[in-house]
Parts: structure tokens; sequence; C-alpha cells
């Protein structure tokens, strides 16, 4: 007969077998152009920690797009997976799943996936057909349905293997100007507090480690007439000029003694696509007349001098 203590140091070691069997998820960081965006042809990467129990399969799923890689995890469980340039060029717009496939405990994959010579992608629960998620090119903007079907069969008895998924959107490339046209020229509103600068400033969902250009060409000629690169692209919620909390900002500040007087156009945008993650804009260089009268107007120690403000 089992005394109490035996029963509940039975009790005991069963909860701690449990504890140390059940497989532990890995924690994931994502780096992508925008928070919950990628941008066309810029990198993705996921890294993982605590993954100990062998390789790490990533599974993409988008619109017309699936796509796996694995990672081994350094004895420390960590782990990265980079989706390059190369490969995200082929994302289309829409949402995307990034699926993290653990083996689990035992280290070894029950859930796999085949993909037919005609495209058909079949998931398998150690070795039998578990899900037909059909083909490649049937895969809408949303997989939601998709990654269910896997969640599905993670769930069967004797599947040890951890899903975790996270959804990003594709976009194409894009940037915009933080200011403002004037509805009759067409021309930017800019700030002309410092007659011997311009300063531009926008948004975008390009990536912090992209590079781009800024090119000023002759409204008239169309000649260009000059071409610069951009300080770096500032993550969302920074401080530099043009700040914003969801999307990427850039600026660009002009020195004015580099250009003549008259009507300019400028072009701000990525160098590796020039069909998209470009803006162009309209600008006037006024000449040394329009600028002195711009910035001569009474400021509030001229006002004190005149007595606007002595009644008060």
């Amino acid at each position: 007969m089992m005394t109490n203590s035996g029963i509940i140091l039975a009790v005991n070691i069963l909860v701690l077998t449990i504890f140390m069997a059940a497989p532990a998820a890995a924690d994931l960081t994502f780096e992508s152009s925008c928070p919950k965006t990628i941008a066309e042809g810029d990198a993705f990467t996921v890294h993982g920690t605590g993954a100990t129990n062998g390789s790490i399969t990533l599974m993409v799923l988008g619109r017309h797009y699936f796509h796996t890689l694995k990672a081994s995890p350094d004895t420390r469980g960590n782990f990265s997976l980079t989706l390059g340039p190369e490969v995200t060029r082929n994302f289309s717009a829409g949402q995307y799943a990034f699926v993290i496939l653990d083996p689990g405990a035992n280290k070894q994959y029950e859930i796999n996936t085949r993909i037919s010579g005609s495209g058909n992608i079949t998931v398998t629960d150690r070795g039998i057909t578990g899900a037909d998620l059909g083909s490649v090119s049937d895969l809408r903007a949303s997989v939601q349905p998709e990654v269910a079907a896997l969640f599905a069969i993670s769930e069967r008895k004797g599947v040890d293997d951890i899903i975790q998924a996270e959804y990003f959107f594709v976009e194409l490339p894009a940037l915009r100007f933080n200011q403002k046209s004037d509805p009759m020229t067409g021309q930017l509103i800019l700030d002309r507090n410092n007659p011997h600068s311009i300063v531009f400033s926008g948004i975008t969902n390009m990536a912090p480690k992209d590079c781009l250009s800024a090119r000023i060409y002759n409204a008239t000629s169309g000649k260009e007439i000059l071409r610069d690169t951009l300080p770096t692209i500032t993550p969302a919620g920074g401080t530099e000029p043009g700040g914003h909390t969801n999307w990427n900002t850039w600026y660009y500040s002009l020195d004015t003694a580099r250009l003549m007087p008259g009507e300019y156009v400028i072009t701000v945008g990525w160098d590796r696509e020039p069909w998209c993650g470009t803006d162009s804009a309209l600008f006037v260089v006024p000449d040394a007349e329009t600028t002195a009268r711009l910035t001569a107007g009474p400021n509030q120690f001229s006002l004190l001098k005149h007595g606007i403000f002595s009644g008060l």
C-alpha cells in the first residue's frame, strides 16, 4: 500500500517528467522593412532563441508563393534565417505567413511538405497526407486557411512538432514627401526659415539599410543637375526630421547655393528599381530678392520695439 507521502512523491515525479518532456517553442523576433511590413526586394530576417530540439524549418506562404528553408541552431538554441532581396522580389502584394516548425522533444519532424511537379502543395503527417493546400499558383493574398490546416495537423495525437506563425504584409517599395503641394502651381510648400538650405523629408516603407538617391532636374529642359545619396533611412518612431511612428522616414537637406534660381524637379527614390519606390515633386529656388522678401517679415522684437504689444 502506498502512503500519502509516496503518492505525493509519485505525483511530483510525474509532473517533473511531463515538464521535462514538454517541448519549448522558440522566441522569435523579426527584421523587416517596416513594422509588420516587407517591401518587395528588401531582406527579411527571423531571429530565434530557445530552439533546442534540432533544426528549424521556416515555411513562407503568400500570394502565388510557397517556400521552405531550414536553419541549425547553435548550442545555445539561437538561429537566424534570412530571405534576401533575390527571394523577396518574387513576392506579390498581400499578406504572407512565416511559419516556424520546430521538431519538438523527439527531435523528429512528423510534419513535412511536398510540392508536386504541377506545383500542388501537400502537408504530410509521418508520411501520410494530412492536408492538400492546393496549387502554389492558387494561394491568395490571405493564407490563414492554409496556416490553420498546418496547426490542425500539429494538434493530432502523436505529433509533437511545434508551430508558430507570424503574419506580415508585402507591399511595393513606396516613398512619399511630407510636404504638401501648392494647388495652383504644383510646387512643394517648403520651409523658408533658412534661406541657405531647403529640407525635404518624407516617409517610406523601405528598410533602413536601403540606399536612397536624390536627383535634381531642371524643370524646363529636363536635364539632371545634381545627384546626392541621402542619409540613412530612420526606423519607424525615430526622431529625425519628418519622424513618424508607423513608417520609416527620410530627409534631405539641399544647399541652395548649388543651384541657380529657378524651378526644379526633385526625384527621391530607390536605386535598385527605378519603376517603383520613387516620388517626384516640383520646387523653386528663389532669387536673392525673393529670399530677402520671404525672410524679412517682422519678428517679435521689432513688434515690441514699435509698441504693438505695449498695451499688453
